[in-house]
């Protein structure tokens, strides 16, 4: 990296409302003065983007494992993976540095389950998401005996857009992000309250911090997991309950064929497309 461009980190992927961007700030701040590192010498961004990663003065920045496996892995490497704990009646929705997502109706729809909701429409965060998108495709290819199944697919362009349009029924399932839908309920719980969840798809690898390729072949990755573990114990527990995060644990890029396997199993069953 230039020593002359501006650093900054990137953490949007759980950043919904000013209380958790300001504990993802108390956290950064923490792990910069563990890092002997200026605090005004980095910027926090909270651009969810993945295009965002690959721009010059990234330090380190939080995305998605499908784009990470798609289209990033050439320019980033994962190293770390936040762990968070996620409360549930049935399935916990996180495990360790797995998790899930949620399968989502309206509270009154009578779809209780994938099958149910054939012939309905789809509503997705974004293509390439893992959470919206892939593990919908793999639960549909289980049950779908053609490549159409929805009537229509639309996108959303984000999991709280996504949880909307189900809750005024211009959508009628979803696949939400477990972690995404515990932060939403906790700061919009009527929104959440016309929602029923209907079940929860397959595990997999939880959203990785990456790294470009030139700057983690020199970086002390298990002493910024040291850090970034040590800042969050200094946080109070405000910030760890805003964020439901228990603490980080390494990972590596085999770490998330497995979402490249759910996207095969869909085309195995003649299921290449979310339709």
């Amino acid at each position: 990296m230039n020593p002359t461009t501006p650093r900054f980190v990137a953490l949007g992927m759980y950043a919904f409302t000013e209380r958790q961007q300001s504990s993802w700030q108390q956290l950064f701040t923490r792990f910069c003065e563990l890092s002997d590192v200026a605090v005004d010498s980095v910027s926090l961004s909270f651009d969810h983007d993945p295009a965002r990663l690959l721009e010059p003065g990234l330090w380190f920045g939080h995305t998605c494992g499908y784009p990470l496996m798609t289209r990033l892995k050439d320019c980033v490497s994962p190293f770390c993976v936040p762990l968070f704990d996620v409360p549930g009646t049935g399935d916990p929705g996180t495990d360790r540095k797995f998790y899930s997502s949620r399968f989502i109706v309206a509270a009154d729809s009578d779809i209780d389950c994938i099958e149910a909701s054939r012939g309905c429409v789809a509503v997705m965060n974004n293509p390439d998401s893992n959470s919206g998108m892939n593990v919908l495709r793999h639960a549909v290819a289980g049950v779908s005996d053609s490549n159409q199944f929805f009537s229509n697919v639309v996108t959303s362009g984000g999991h709280l857009h996504s949880l909307k349009c189900i809750a005024n029924r211009s959508a009628d399932i979803a696949a939400i992000d477990c972690v995404s839908y515990q932060l939403i309920a906790d700061c919009r719980p009527q929104l959440c309250a016309d929602i029923r969840i209907i079940g929860d798809s397959v595990k997999s690898c939880g959203l990785p911090l990456v790294m470009a390729h030139a700057d983690i072949a020199d970086a002390d990755t298990e002493a910024m997991i040291d850090g970034l573990n040590q800042a969050l114990a200094l946080c109070d527990d405000v910030v760890r309950s805003t964020l439901h995060l228990n603490g980080f644990a390494s990972v590596q890029l085999d770490d998330y064929r497995s979402i490249l396997e759910i996207e095969q199993y869909a085309i195995q069953h003649g299921y290449p497309k979310i339709n």
